[in-house]
């Protein structure tokens, strides 16, 4: 898998917070989701999102990580949402 953006919320001094995270080329994300956010919790995941600061995320209907590595690689390949629709971006 190449390059992409992965918005989750990470818990950050205690409190949950939305980021978005850049992964490196040739990284399983199936295997990084399980550390980063985490089984059980929301996500989106693309190749690339628009430019400027996430400030929140609508994960109503976004995939959940799982413990099995090949659940969460087709949960990617299945976003088909636009990350204009779920992102909120600081103004």
């Amino acid at each position: 898998m190449g390059m992409g953006k992965l918005v989750c919320e990470v818990k950050i001094n205690g409190e949950d917070v939305v980021k978005a995270l850049t992964t490196a080329t040739g990284i399983n994300v199936g295997i990084f989701l399980k550390t980063q956010p985490g089984v059980g919790k929301p996500f989106w995941y693309w190749s690339s999102i628009p430019a400027g600061t996430v400030i929140a995320a609508d994960f109503t209907n976004a995939p959940i990580v799982s413990s099995d590595v090949n659940a969460n690689n087709a949960a990617i390949a299945a976003i088909t949402v636009d990350p204009a629709d779920v992102l909120t971006y600081a103004t």
